[in-house]
């Protein structure tokens, strides 16, 4: 079981040395097999129609940094099952 298979959400950087958010997300999604996990886009910029960009590029959603813990909560109550 690969590390992925584990997890229920995966924030993902951007911008990462050796492999950018980008290369990470399309190398999860190959070795996806029965469920998808969701992908959500955390960056520190923050420029109109970047939100449309991760998007189209197969993130499942966007938080710009810095964000502040509310903003943490609503993602896991939209994307987490909240009977866990």
């Amino acid at each position: 079981m690969a590390l992925y298979d584990k997890a229920d959400l995966i924030l993902m950087d951007i911008q990462m040395p050796e492999m950018n958010g980008y290369e990470a997300k399309r190398i999860i999604r190959q070795l996806e097999t029965d469920r998808r996990v969701p992908i959500i886009a955390l960056t520190a910029g923050n420029v109109k129609g970047e939100k449309e960009k991760f998007l189209e590029a197969g993130m499942d959603g966007f938080v710009a940094k810095p964000f502040v813990e509310d903003m943490i909560i609503r993602l896991f109550k939209d994307w987490l099952d909240p009977a866990l």
